[in-house]
C-alpha cells in the first residue's frame, strides 16, 4: 500500500474507519459463534475486508471473487454456478446474527451492502455516515452515479410529500424487478411477469403493504443500495431476485433483505419445470410470508393455469408496461388468445379489460369507443365472477359506472368493496376521484395520501395528484409537482401541458406562452393550449383563430370536447362554454365528472344551465 494511502487508511477522518480498528473488528468476527467453525465465510469476509482496506474496490466483483475465494476455473460462469451470490447472502445473514447478539454493542460495524461485494465500514452509535476505507468515497460512489438521474429527480418528488404519505406503521415490502438471467434477451417479459405474479401474490396479504410495481419498477438495472430503496419507496423489506428459463425448465432465486440495515431476512433458490411456475410462484410468496413473520391465513383455492396461458398472459402485461397504441392491442390480443385457451383463467380476463380500457390512453386522447368501454366492463365483470379479491378490477369497474353511467351509487360500492381488501394503489385513487367530483376534499386528500404511498414513483400517480390538486384549485402546488416530472422526464409532455394550464388559470397568460413556444412543434393539439392563454389574455380573434379549424369538422374533431369548453371559458362566452360542456357530457369524457367543482367554471354556477346539467350527471351538492 502507498504511505500516503496507508496514513490515511489508519487515520480517522471525516467519519471514516481506521484500518486497525477494522481489522480488530474483522477479526472479532470471524472468532465468534455467528461464524463458527466454518473456513468458508471467514475466508470470504477477510478476502473482501482485506482487498478494501488496499484500496482495491474494483476486483471486488463476482467473476474474480469466484476464482480467488472459491477456487473455481478461469472458464467459471457465475450465470451456472452462483455461489458467490449466495455466500454473499449468508454472510449477510451471518453478519446481522452477529450484530444482533455477541456484536451488539461493538463499536465499528462491518456491512456488505446487498447489490455490492465491497464491504462498508462505520462507527456505531455516532452520528457518523458509514463509508467504505481506502478510499473513503467508495460507498458513495459505488452506489448513487449508478442512479439514473430520473430516479435520483423523482426521489426529490416522492421527498416533497413524504411527510404526508408516511405509512403509520407495519409490515411493508417493495419487489424489485426479477433479473433476466436467460439466455435469450427476449425472455424479459418472463422475468417482468414472475415479478408481477409474486407482487400480485403478496398483495393479497391484508397485513402487508406492498408498493406497486410502477414504483418499485424505477429501480430496473440499478445498484441501488436496499437500505436507499427502503427509504425512498418508505418499505421495511425488499425482495430481489433472478430467474433463468432454459428450455422447459427455470431456476429461479429470491433473496428477501431488511431495509433498516440490509441485513437478509430470507432466501431460497426454485428449480422446477415450467409447468410448475404457478405453484412455485405461491410456494415463494408463502415463504416471503415466513420471513417476514406474519400470517396469510389459508388462501383460496385459486385456478392453475395451462402453460400456455400462463406465459400468453405474461406477455400480455409485458405488453400493457409497453404503452404504446400496438403493444396495447398486441396485449389485448394475447389475453383473449390466454381466454380462448383457458376459460377459467381470472386474471387473463383481467388483463383484457385493462388493455380495452387503456387503449384510450394510448391514443393520447383518453376517449373511449362504445365497443371499448363495453368490451372492458365485460371482461372486468367475468374476471370477478371467477376471483372476487381482484381489487383493480373492481376500481376499474367503479370508474366505468362513474364515467359512462353517472352511477355514483354502484361506484361507491365497487370502491368500498375494494378497499375493504388488501392496500390497493388503484381503489385509493379511484375513491379519491369519487370524492373530488363530490367536493369533498379533505376526505380526497386523505386517500391521494394513501396512493401515494402505494405508489410513490410512478408517472402517472404524480401526473393524478398534480391533476387532482389543480381540480381543487391548488394551481401552485399542481404546478410544483409537474414541474418536477417534468425535469425527471423531458419528453414528458402532460407535464408541460399541466404547467402551462396553471398558468392560465392563475392569470399569467403571458407565462404560459413563454413556456408554450419552444415546444410548439412537439406538443399535439398545442393550438388549444395557445388558444386557453391567448383567451385569458383577452386575444377573442386571436384564440378563436386557433380552435376554428378543430371546430368546424365537429362532431369529428380529433380533440376533447372539454378543451373547446376550456378556451371559451377563459373568454367567459357562456353560451359556447356550455354547448361545449354538453357535448362533453354527451360524449362521456373523463373531463366532465369535474364539472360541479372545477375551478374554471365558477363563473358559470348560478346559472340555470350550468346547474341542470351538474343536475344531470348527478353531482348535485
Amino acid at each position: 500500500m502507498p504511505r500516503d494511502l496507508e496514513k490515511q487508511a489508519n487515520t480517522e477522518t471525516n467519519g471514516a474507519v481506521a484500518a486497525e480498528a477494522v481489522r480488530a473488528a474483522l477479526e472479532k468476527i470471524v472468532s465468534s459463534d455467528a461464524f463458527g467453525k466454518a473456513e468458508r465465510p471467514g475466508r470470504f469476509l477477510r478476502h473482501l475486508v482485506e482487498t478494501a482496506l488496499r484500496g482495491d474496490p474494483h476486483v471486488l466483483k463476482e467473476s474474480v471473487i469466484g476464482t480467488d475465494v472459491f477456487d473455481r476455473p478461469a472458464s467459471w460462469d457465475p450465470r451456472l454456478d452462483p455461489i458467490v451470490r449466495q455466500e454473499a447472502a449468508r454472510l449477510r445473514k451471518r453478519l446481522a446474527n452477529y450484530y444482533a447478539n455477541a456484536g451488539s454493542t461493538d463499536e465499528v460495524q462491518i456491512d456488505l451492502p446487498v447489490g455490492s461485494y465491497v464491504p462498508v465500514f462505520s462507527r456505531r452509535f455516532t452520528d457518523a455516515p458509514a463509508i467504505a476505507v481506502a478510499p473513503p468515497p467508495i460507498r458513495r460512489r459505488a452506489r448513487w452515479p449508478l442512479v439514473a438521474a430520473g430516479v435520483l429527480c423523482l426521489a426529490f418528488v416522492a421527498g416533497a410529500w413524504r411527510i404526508l404519505t408516511r405509512h403509520e406503521s407495519g409490515t411493508s415490502i417493495a419487489v424489485l424487478p426479477f433479473t433476466n438471467l436467460s439466455a435469450d434477451p427476449g425472455d424479459r417479459y418472463f422475468s417482468d411477469g414472475l415479478t408481477d405474479e409474486i407482487t400480485d401474490a403478496l398483495a393479497r396479504v391484508r397485513t402487508l403493504r406492498v408498493i406497486a410495481r410502477s414504483s418499485s419498477f424505477q429501480f430496473r438495472g440499478k445498484n441501488a443500495d436496499v437500505r436507499e430503496v427502503g427509504r425512498i419507496l418508505n418499505v421495511t423489506n425488499v425482495l430481489e431476485g433472478s430467474v433463468e428459463r432454459s428450455g422447459d425448465h427455470v431456476k429461479i432465486i429470491a433473496h428477501l433483505e431488511r431495509a433498516s440495515d440490509g441485513a437478509l431476512v430470507w432466501s431460497n433458490t426454485y428449480e422446477r419445470k415450467t409447468s410448475d411456475l404457478f405453484a412455485v410462484q405461491s410456494e415463494l410468496a408463502a415463504g416471503i410470508a415466513g420471513g417476514l413473520k406474519i400470517a396469510i391465513g389459508a388462501a383460496p383455492a385459486r385456478h392453475a393455469p395451462s402453460v400456455e396461458a400462463h406465459d400468453l398472459v405474461m406477455k400480455g402485461r409485458y405488453g400493457l408496461q409497453q404503452g404504446t397504441v400496438a403493444s396495447v392491442a398486441q396485449a389485448e390480443a394475447d389475453f383473449q388468445h390466454a381466454i380462448d385457451l383457458d376459460p377459467q383463467y381470472s386474471e387473463a380476463y383481467l388483463g383484457a379489460g385493462t388493455a380495452a380500457y387503456n387503449r384510450a390512453g394510448a391514443t393520447g386522447i383518453y376517449v373511449r369507443t362504445e365497443d371499448e368501454h363495453v368490451r372492458a366492463e365485460r371482461y372486468f365483470r367475468k374476471a370477478l365472477e371467477l376471483d372476487p379479491d381482484l381489487p383493480v378490477a373492481r376500481a376499474a369497474l367503479a370508474r366505468l359506472a362513474m364515467q359512462y353511467e353517472w352511477d355514483w351509487g354502484t361506484a361507491e360500492r365497487e370502491i368500498q368493496l375494494a378497499l375493504a381488501g388488501p392496500p390497493n394503489a388503484s381503489a385509493e385513487y379511484s375513491y379519491a376521484m369519487f370524492l373530488l367530483f363530490h367536493g369533498r376534499f379533505a376526505e380526497a386528500d386523505l386517500h391521494l395520501r394513501r396512493y401515494q404511498d402505494l405508489d410513490p414513483f410512478s408517472t402517472a400517480t404524480m401526473m393524478n395528484v398534480a391533476s387532482a390538486r389543480n381540480l381543487e384549485g391548488r394551481f401552485a402546488e399542481a404546478r410544483e409537482i409537474s414541474q418536477k416530472v417534468a425535469a425527471a422526464y423531458p419528453s414528458l409532455l402532460m407535464a408541460k401541458q399541466l404547467i402551462g394550464l396553471t398558468y392560465i388559470e392563475e392569470g399569467h397568460p403571458d407565462l404560459a406562452l413563454a413556456d408554450l413556444e419552444p415546444l410548439k412543434n412537439n406538443i399535439p393539439f398545442a393550438p388549444f393550449r395557445e388558444a386557453m392563454a391567448r383567451a385569458r389574455a383577452g386575444q377573442r380573434e386571436q384564440a378563436l383563430n386557433l380552435i376554428r379549424p378543430y371546430e368546424d369538422k365537429y362532431p369529428d374533431t380529433g380533440v376533447s370536447m372539454q378543451w373547446f369548453a376550456l378556451v371559451y371559458a377563459f373568454m367567459e362566452d357562456q353560451a359556447n362554454t356550455m354547448k361545449w360542456l354538453e357535448r362533453s357530457a354527451d360524449r362521456h369524457e373523463w373531463g366532465a365528472l369535474g364539472i360541479a367543482v372545477g375551478p374554471n367554471a365558477v363563473w358559470l354556477r348560478n346559472s340555470p344551465e350550468f346547474r341542470a346539467l351538474v343536475k344531470r350527471i348527478g353531482l348535485e351538492q
